[in-house]
């Protein structure tokens, strides 16, 4: 039994190679630039080099690419793009032309073309086998997707599937899709693009993946509140018998001290309204039923750091599962996968 299994941050990509056996400490594993940042890295250097750019491909996580793209039209270059690949930078292909990308299927002789996606499998392939290792036929991977419905803010969506998990009962197969509705677009197009690479995906959202991989930590006691620090997103939980049953989620940029303290302790007194977090710029919070208190808060992410003097978290563990809190989605993907393996026998 190996899996690949692939977080993909907006900062990193996190991977990790599990095999059945092999303690996790002695995995394979590694952390790279996320794709959104190469994608970035290669539009600044086209710009830099003054040449149009064509990108192609599938849908995939903005920030830093879509932040390279307004500064390549900034400059004055031009922009081409696929459809699907025009849509990383807003769903609305209207919105998208108006920036002054020319949307179109073929590249123009004068562009530079970038490769646009969340998961390049052929560099995995070739870096993997500088060190005489497969990839598996199994690959699990993680993105935060926000979903599209038109008509609705892009906050809503994949927050919206993630209080039906909850509701359907917060256990970590609940958050796993067994079938990826059309409107989680970077998860269909990941998904496909490893099927047309001959694997076999399992796709969850980051939030989750983080969440249970976090509980793993041997110092998590139940129930607890677990918080995953990200790049981009915060997102906090209330784990009670290996269930969430209250959640938020915030920017992290937008994440002070004292908000930090607001909203943690309105979520576990069960006080936190549904629309406070979203009315704050936030995705959203939900509060099922709630136990006696948490005897513990763990904490993990990139920005982690930031918050562990924070009032609110005195007491915070530093979760770092198998010794590695860069692998914490990693974890909660393949017990995710384990557990749907079991129930699929």
């Amino acid at each position: 039994m190996t899996l690949l299994a692939v977080d993909v941050g907006a900062g990193t990509q996190d991977i990790l190679l599990y095999q059945e056996g092999v303690p996790i400490e002695g995995s394979t594993k590694m952390v790279l630039p996320s794709q959104t940042m190469i994608v970035g890295n290669r539009i600044s250097r086209a710009r830099m080099a003054e040449r149009d750019i064509f990108l192609h491909g599938p849908i995939m996580g903005g920030g830093a690419s879509t932040m390279a793209v307004r500064w390549h039209l900034a400059a004055g270059l031009r922009v081409f793009a696929t459809p699907s690949a025009a849509a990383t930078i807003n769903n609305d292909l209207g919105q998208v032309e108006a920036l002054g990308v020319i949307i179109q299927e073929d590249a123009p002789a004068s562009a530079e073309i970038v490769e646009t996606g969340d998961i390049d499998i052929p560099s995995l392939q070739r870096a993997f086998q500088l060190f005489d290792i497969s990839l598996p036929k199994d690959i699990a991977v993680a993105v935060q997707d926000h979903g599209y419905s038109p008509g609705k803010s892009n906050r809503q969506v994949r927050f919206e599937h993630m209080v039906a998990a909850i509701r359907s009962g917060g256990s970590l197969d609940d958050f796993a899709f067994k079938e990826y509705p059309q409107e989680m677009t970077r998860m269909v197009a990941v998904r496909d693009t490893l099927i047309k690479e001959g694997f076999e995906p399992f796709i969850m959202d980051t939030g989750p993946a983080a969440i249970f991989g976090a509980a793993l930590d041997p110092r998590m006691e139940d129930p607890s509140l677990i918080i995953n620090f990200g790049n981009s997103h915060t997102i906090a939980a209330i784990l009670s018998e290996e269930r969430i049953c209250a959640i938020f989620e915030h920017h992290t940029s937008s994440m002070k001290g004292e908000k930090v303290r607001e909203f943690t302790e309105k979520l576990c007194r069960g006080t936190l309204e549904e629309g406070e977090v979203f009315d704050d710029g936030g995705h959203g919070s939900y509060i099922g039923s709630l136990p006696d208190g948490v005897r513990s808060i763990l904490v993990t992410g990139p920005r982690r750091e930031s918050f562990l003097s924070c009032e609110a978290l005195k007491g915070a563990v530093a979760a770092a599962p198998a010794g590695d809190m860069m692998i914490t989605g990693c974890l909660g993907l393949i017990k995710a996968w384990k557990k749907r393996d079991d129930l699929t026998g």
